[in-house]
């Protein structure tokens, strides 16, 4: 009994032996790992000014795209109108030039009498 306890001290010495051994190898790559993520946050929070920057940059990019194509389309649009308007002012000239005269007059006679005031 004496033998097998004396063995199975010997056992559990080793065993504990192997124990911290595997905790000095586990903390050796602990510490090892915890620099590599470090100098991964290094590198990647100073990487993070750039992303914005391009992303800013993009967005700012397909915003003036957009721009431009809806303005494009709004100017041809008070084009189109602006000139169908236009059109019908002269053919109404053409076709009442009496009327057309009457009215300029009219609106000549409103300007003057806001002007003296």
């Amino acid at each position: 009994m004496a033998r097998s306890s004396a063995l199975s001290r010997s056992a559990t010495s080793r065993d504990v032996a192997q124990i911290g051994k595997l905790l000095r190898d586990l903390e050796g790559h602990l510490a090892h790992l915890a620099k590599s993520v470090a100098s991964d946050a290094r590198e990647v929070s100073s990487n993070v000014p750039d992303l914005i920057s391009d992303a800013f940059a993009e967005l700012s990019e397909r915003f003036r795209t957009t721009v431009q194509s809806s303005a494009r389309g709004v100017s041809a649009e008070a084009a189109r109108v602006g000139s169908g308007a236009w059109h019908r002012v002269e053919d109404e000239v053409s076709n009442h030039p009496l009327t057309a005269l009457a009215i300029a007059a009219g609106i000549g006679f409103l300007i003057g009498a806001l002007n003296r005031r």
